[in-house]
């Protein structure tokens, strides 16, 4: 899926990859969540089948993000279903072992990584959106976020389903929630 970098999304977008909600999961409760208003929300991460820009990331920034994925910091694409990288040559690289997803390796460990969710990262009004594989991307593609969502990362924080606005009410039809 291709989303340009920093894109201007309209406002009242969710904060999904989607134009459409998503069922989101919080504590043992399904629901749509939107973000308050005022933040604006900017796609990072979304390659599609080519890599934008290149170049080598801050450590202690993919130290972070690392962590955040280990500590289950990335919303659920709901019913969206996985993600392939479009960039990698083929299942051989996305399926190692018969196992789904890619395996990072960073500072002398390993992490499998699954093409579901993502994160959303805020830094003042702007919240960053960007796919749970962007690690693989940066790893193993030589990608660079932009510098915007390096420093929201770095300073900012990561989102959960209490800092969204939630209805429980508004869930889409075939949807757990419905």
């Amino acid at each position: 899926m291709f989303i340009p970098d920093l894109a201007t999304l309209p406002p009242g977008r969710p904060p999904s990859p989607y134009p459409f909600p998503l069922p989101l999961k919080s504590a043992d409760r399904w629901g749509v969540g939107s973000l308050p208003d005022g933040l604006t929300l900017l796609p990072v991460g979304w390659l599609g089948a080519s890599v934008p820009e290149s170049g080598s990331a801050p450590e202690e920034f993919i130290d972070k993000l690392l962590a955040a994925y280990v500590a289950k910091s990335t919303f659920t694409d709901g019913t969206a279903g996985w993600h392939d990288c479009e960039l990698c040559p083929g299942a051989e690289a996305w399926y190692p072992g018969g196992q789904v997803g890619p395996i990072i390796k960073w500072r002398d460990r390993e992490q499998r990584l699954y093409g579901h969710g993502h994160y959303l990262v805020r830094h003042g009004l702007s919240v960053f959106m960007a796919p749970s594989l962007i690690l693989h991307y940066i790893l193993d593609h030589s990608y660079r976020p932009p510098d915007q969502f390096i420093q929201a990362v770095m300073h900012g924080s990561f989102l959960g389903p209490a800092d969204l606005n939630w209805d429980e009410s508004s869930p889409r039809e075939g949807d757990p929630a419905a």
